[in-house]
């Protein structure tokens, strides 16, 4: 199978399933789970950050990329959780973290010990202007992008948390220690990696400020991301490492253009293979990001429609390739975010997932989705993630908000919604561990788990297992062309996938509304009906709503 072909599902192992009653997900966890994900119809898991870690962004703050985190079992658990995987005839990706580094990796402690350590210049240490850090970049996180170090009174870049400490690129010799990391892993079998951040791995020379007043904190945006430079280090990794191994190499993009994606991802650029972007995410938000309370989250389906359109446009026209997801660890729960999460929740689910899987691109899918898992709307003493708690402060001190609106504007965007933990069936902790688990368990895992969808023929479950599997049997949906319809419509979106054998319309109602069809496609409702979220009932010149229909044409 080819890898655009392929089925990838991502696993927050944390919160995945456990297998010791610690209340903390596990390898073998994962483990004893391969055969649901077999029978879904995976065939490439997203594994989350299991290596060594002081956990301060959960996995993301490496310490030894060597060793497997404790919480999560042993090398010998991992290995044979490769073994496994390949037993069911599916692969694993790992997380590459190559952007930064934890505080506690032994490369930064060596660091901090003396000024002419070689690994001094593993990081970005800069000297202070006055009292104030090198320049005025904000971090991702909010806050200076900088960290003071006492000792050499100097600052070392941080652009997540100031545990997170950013790598040098310009230093060959870190980024031979990361090409050896890489190999490492390839090695034991894994078939490649989701590559963190990796386009930000390269920052603007001189480290100027941004705009007229250095004293104001401002994101760096393009001082910082998709430099001209990315593109020769990702170049030297592929020649290096990517392409003897032949190995899947997917990188998150964030606030990546479509012409970034397609520079990462073309094929005779010999970079990346795929990308996501975070565009469809970002609706809504205002300039600082999903923070900036002052769009209040609104946007319309024909904004989503444009962003969605004009990506699969421009990746076929110019030759790109994206990895399409609707939710992630980083992100709200897709049916909560895009769908209607209580009184259409079965439909709007089925809907998104029609979407994802006839979508010109890889599909990946994120635990839980397959069910329908909600967000868990956390209160603020329940906030675990540290990018929630200092954004929590900064909204109040940099913002001046009052703790009211901080606290409603935290509990609608935090990454702690979408990483409850696992709902797999209907005993204590939706089935996901006999002890305490390390975050909530979100209330409804009662109505909303994998036990009570397994055997329904009308379940979101049943109906991913049946999507995924038709996607499988029809590669056109995978190589054919997109042709957007209606793109002025305000509810429906409507898409045509054109194959060197078949040919397929989607019609999606996105809105709680029943909408009679427009005249140019009532003779398309006559052609052969393939798969849907109601049961086809006559006449069919209305869209019920969050309707989703699959015909062959």
């Amino acid at each position: 199978m080819h890898w655009k072909e392929k089925i990838v599902y991502q696993i927050w192992p944390r919160s995945f399933a456990d297998s010791n009653g610690d209340g903390i997900g596990d390898l073998r966890g994962i483990i004893s789970k391969l055969d649901y994900l077999k029978e879904l119809g995976i065939d490439l898991i997203w594994l989350s950050p299991v290596y060594l870690s002081p956990n301060k962004d959960y996995g993301y703050d490496i310490s030894d990329y060597y060793q497997i985190n404790p919480e999560y079992g042993s090398m010998q658990d991992f290995d044979e959780f490769l073994k496994e995987v390949a037993a069911r005839g599916m692969e694993v990706v790992m997380d590459l973290v190559a952007n930064h580094t934890s505080d506690q990796h032994i490369w930064f402690k060596k660091a901090l010990q003396e000024e002419n350590s070689p690994y001094r210049d593993f990081y970005i240490f800069k000297k202070g202007k006055g009292d104030r850090p090198p320049n005025n970049w904000m971090s991702f996180f909010g806050g200076s992008a900088w960290t003071y170090e006492a000792k050499s009174k100097s600052y070392y870049m941080t652009q997540f948390t100031p545990n997170q400490c950013d790598l040098n690129w310009e230093n060959p010799a870190m980024r031979q220690e990361i090409y050896k990391i890489m190999t490492f892993w390839l090695e034991k079998g894994v078939a490649g990696f989701r590559m963190d951040v990796i386009n930000a791995i390269s920052k603007a020379e001189g480290f100027p400020d941004v705009g007229s007043n250095p004293k104001i904190l401002s994101f760096p945006g393009e001082l910082t991301l998709n430099r001209p430079k990315t593109h020769t280090y990702i170049k030297e990794m592929y020649k290096e490492v990517l392409e003897p191994y032949s190995c899947i190499a997917i990188g998150e993009g964030p606030l990546a253009k479509q012409e970034d994606v397609v520079l990462y991802t073309r094929e005779d650029r010999k970079e990346l293979q795929m990308m996501f972007h975070f565009d469809l995410h970002h609706l809504g938000y205002g300039v600082l990001g999903k923070y900036d309370f002052r769009k209040l989250y609104h946007w319309s389906i024909k904004d989503f429609k444009r962003v969605l359109f004009s990506w699969q446009i421009t990746m076929e026209r110019e030759g790109g390739w994206t990895g399409n997801y609707l939710s992630n660890h980083d992100q709200n729960r897709q049916v909560s975010r895009f769908g209607d999460d209580k009184r259409y929740w079965l439909q709007s689910a089925k809907a998104l997932a029609l979407l994802n899987l006839t979508l010109r691109g890889t599909p990946f899918l994120y635990q839980g989705e397959e069910i329908g898992m909600t967000d868990c709307i956390l209160e603020e003493g329940e906030w675990q993630d540290y990018e929630a708690l200092n954004a929590y402060k900064v909204l109040q001190e940099m913002m001046h908000l009052p703790k009211w609106l901080a606290r409603r504007i935290v509990k609608k965007v935090t990454r702690d919604n979408s990483r409850t933990t696992m709902q797999w069936d209907a005993s204590e902790n939706g089935g996901f561990s006999k002890g305490i688990p390390w975050t909530k368990t979100n209330p409804n895992y009662k109505t909303i788990n994998v036990a009570n969808q397994e055997k329904k023929p009308h379940s979101i479950l049943s109906f991913y297992r049946e999507l995924i599997s038709f996607r499988k049997q029809h590669p056109d949906l995978t190589w054919g062309s997109f042709e957007p319809l209606l793109e002025e419509h305000p509810q429906l979106i409507v898409y045509k996938r054109k194959g060197v054998k078949e040919k397929y319309l989607v019609i999606i109602n996105l809105s709680s509304k029943k909408i009679k069809y427009p005249q140019e496609l009532e003779k398309e409702l006559h052609k052969q009906f393939l798969l849907g979220n109601y049961e086809i009932t006559e006449p069919v010149s209305r869209c019920k709503p969050y309707e989703a229909r699959l015909y062959k044409i």
